[in-house]
């Protein structure tokens, strides 16, 4: 396919000798959609190379590049460039990598005055007077990262005096002076602080827990626990939508390209819109390689880490991809498998064909290994619906592993969890766990989100209000699942997040409603008993919430979104609502019997304050009973309705600045439940809440399982935004160009 560019400038020469178009002045460049703007350009045919220096910027869609100077070879497929920012859009990333000569005619041209579009200097300076970070892990004291900034920027270390080489002489003589190749014109100074963000419409997307853990859930909790009890259990901690981090911010003094590979003695990336960044990453030997077919990016580095507020560093990514970071070190406590704390590593990511990947954790049982004893396995020889019993310390069991397997397999996905709690023969039966499905979405048109899966588990441990956590032996089978949102109140719908209108209610939010139902053959203890039993089980279950939207205030809003993000990813909204629910369970079971339920709850949500003052600017309390009609028993512990009248509540507080108390439980209020008065779900959590991220100190009573948990938040937004990695100090020190300064 032919490729064509459209160049325009103040002026342009054209040497036919030498093979090479020159140009100079408000350089604009369109080529496959892409845009290139440049103080100057050179181009030679021979090796179809290119060159731009000044105030290069380089812009497809929601891909933006800046640097002050850019060098590519198409027919080595190799290049570089120096003092770079840019933007990378995961979502976007395949679609503008592909050759499109059609958009150069349909996409609006933008001018280089552009405000979005011009040269942004970094607009922080790092400070002699300015406290150290702290380093976790080893525990220490660290300068600030810091990366220079470019030629004619406040703060550049500018280049002395140089000679000219050759080829610089020889197109001098031919083209006349003052057109040496990688003369830069000078770039206006900014000012030191940035007056404006030049980000705009900033949305939150979803959330990345990073780990100080390995995902536990799946082998916590199975896919049907919700059905079991569906009136108890609801206020457990709010998770919000996850997913990857998809747009990405990035800075580097130098990155060098070969093909879909590029490298950079240090690189920092950012997943917070604004400038200054609440948490930021810094990366050295950085090696990239993209995947066209995916948009994906999977770096490996020497060393890295993550700073937060720029104040607090924690250990970071070695081998990672961009949306699926993962910290490495482990601090966590699970009292059930583990006997409490315990210790782990999250190693490299062992690839397996072109996107499947295994992930491996290894453990150190520390609480076990210091205590000398154990209280998580059964007797050895004793059946696995045995309890557990004090059992004196073994060799093995001072280890553990995590592992995670996320496999494509004939379309399909495979994900596959495996807990090893102990090393020593004797614990393997009582002390693993696992879990695995193999799911494809239906694609739908009535039931976009339905999707299609089979199952399968060993020793799952199961959620069911007062019973407590129950241990699903085996079990295997297929399901069904969807869910789907009405909108019940379409002309007051809620403003979009950032917009300064504001319904003032009341209304209706959207009705959302789930569905799944799925059949298989289950091995459990049953009720009340160590007996162990397998029946065939069939489940149908549906469920339905909303709320009664009575009053809303209005969000902190400045018109850019900046203002009400202080705190959290989502500005916090005033208001007082009702929420309710309504969810109904069929159950069959292979001897005949059947288990019924329909359940009802509601009840009052208050927020107050708009969490940006320093003091107790945000409260938040949910309070709901729930009822439930039984009509028959299920035969199992695992999912047998013995809540039927329960209380719930959650709470949320701020102390001070970003440091908020959060807590909540379920209580069983039926007088006839011999479990009545009991506990059946509780949680207390400390955290330091953030725009772009959020670490928490988390314990459940009732699970026994707490830990340190980092969670990365991944926004839309519109503009490319300004760098956020610190320059140092200003100083008078010149370099040669051929030796870029290295970080402090």
């Amino acid at each position: 396919m032919a490729r064509f560019a459209v160049i325009r400038a103040d002026r342009q020469i054209t040497d036919r000798q030498l093979g090479r178009v020159i140009a100079y002045g408000n350089v604009l460049v369109e080529l496959q959609g892409w845009r290139l703007w440049a103080d100057r350009l050179e181009y030679a045919d021979a090796d179809r190379s290119v060159r731009a220096t000044g105030q290069v910027r380089l812009q497809k869609g929601d891909q933006y590049l800046q640097a002050s100077s850019l060098r590519y070879s198409d027919w080595e497929g190799s290049g570089e460039l120096l003092d770079v920012y840019g933007v990378i859009d995961r979502d976007t990333l395949p679609a503008a990598l592909q050759a499109t000569p059609e958009t150069n005619r349909s996409a609006p041209v933008r001018p280089a005055a552009d405000p979005d579009f011009t040269f942004a200097c970094p607009p922080l300076a790092a400070r002699g007077d300015q406290r150290p970070t702290v380093h976790v892990l080893p525990l220490g004291r660290l300068p600030l990262p810091t990366i220079p900034a470019p030629p004619g920027c406040p703060g550049a270390v500018e280049a002395g005096p140089q000679a000219p080489g050759l080829e610089h002489t020889l197109t001098e003589t031919v083209l006349g002076p003052g057109l040496k190749p990688g003369t830069v014109a000078p770039i206006p100074p900014l000012p030191t602080q940035a007056t404006e963000e030049r980000v705009r419409n900033v949305q939150f997307q979803q959330s990345l827990d990073t780990a100080i853990k390995l995902d536990l859930s799946a082998v916590i909790d199975s896919a049907d626990t919700a059905d079991n009890n569906p009136a108890g259990g609801r206020y457990r901690p709010a998770q919000g939508p996850k997913g990857a981090i998809s747009r990405i911010r990035f800075q580097a003094s130098r990155l060098s390209m070969q093909g879909d590979r590029w490298t950079a003695p240090e690189v920092a990336f950012t997943n917070d819109p604004f400038t200054p960044a609440n948490s930021w990453t810094i990366a050295r030997q950085v090696t990239a390689v993209l995947e066209r077919s995916t948009g994906l990016t999977r770096i490996q580095a020497r060393s890295s880490r993550i700073l937060l507020d720029q104040r607090l560093s924690v250990p970071g990514i070695t081998n990672t991809t961009i949306g699926g970071e993962e910290s490495r070190l482990v601090i966590d406590i699970d009292r059930k498998d583990r006997d409490g704390v315990y210790i782990g590593y999250n190693l490299p990511p062992i690839a397996i064909g072109q996107t499947g990947r295994l992930q491996l954790q290894p453990q150190l049982m520390l609480q076990r290994l210091i205590e000398g004893k154990s209280n998580s396995f059964i007797e050895p020889g004793a059946g696995l619906g045995s309890s557990t019993v004090e059992q004196a310390f073994k060799a093995g069991d001072a280890f553990g592993l995590e592992a995670l397997l996320n496999l494509p397999v004939a379309g399909m996905q495979l994900n596959a969890d495996l807990s090893l709690a102990s090393f020593d023969p004797d614990h393997f039966a009582s002390g693993t766990r696992s879990i695995a499905t193999l799911s494809r979405p239906l694609g739908l048109s009535w039931a976009p989100s339905a999707t299609a899966s089979l199952f399968g588990g060993y020793r799952e441990r199961i959620y069911n209000g007062s019973l407590g956590l129950q241990n699903l032996i085996w079990s295997y089978g297929a399901r069904l699942s969807g869910s789907h949102s009405i909108d019940l109140s379409p002309q007051r719908r809620s403003p979009t997040p950032g917009s300064p209108g504001s319904p003032r209610g009341p209304y209706f939010k959207p009705l959302n409603l789930s569905w799944g139902v799925q059949t298989g053959n289950y091995q459990a203890q049953l009720f009340n008993s160590e007996q162990l039993a397998t029946l065939w089980r069939t489940n149908l279950n549906v469920r339905a919430g909303t709320s009664l939207r009575i009053w809303e205030g209005r969000q902190a809003y400045n018109g850019r979104g900046q203002q009400g993000l202080r705190y959290g990813p989502i500005p916090v909204q005033p208001g007082l609502g009702l929420d309710l629910g309504l969810a109904g369970t069929l159950n069959y079971y292979g001897d005949g019997t059947e288990q019924n339920t329909v359940s009802l709850w509601g009840g009052p949500s208050l927020t107050l304050g708009q969490f940006e003052k320093p003091w107790l600017d945000y409260t938040r309390l949910a309070v709901a009973i729930g009822g439930t009609l039984r009509s028959g028993l299920s035969p199992f512990g695992f999912d047998r309705a013995v809540d039927l009248r329960t209380l719930s509540f959650n709470a949320s507080q701020q102390i001070y600045g970003p440091l908020v108390l959060e807590g909540g439980a379920t209580f069983n209020i039926d007088p006839d439940s011999e479990y009545y008065g009991e506990a059946s779900f509780s949680y207390i959590e400390v955290k330091l809440q953030r725009r772009s991220y959020e670490i928490g100190v988390y314990y459940s009573p009732y699970d026994g399982i707490g830990g340190i948990r980092l969670r990365l938040n991944d926004f839309n937004f519109t503009g490319p935004g300004t760098p956020f990695v610190p320059r140092p100090a200003e100083t008078r020190e010149a370099v040669t160009p051929n030796r870029r300064p290295g970080s402090s």
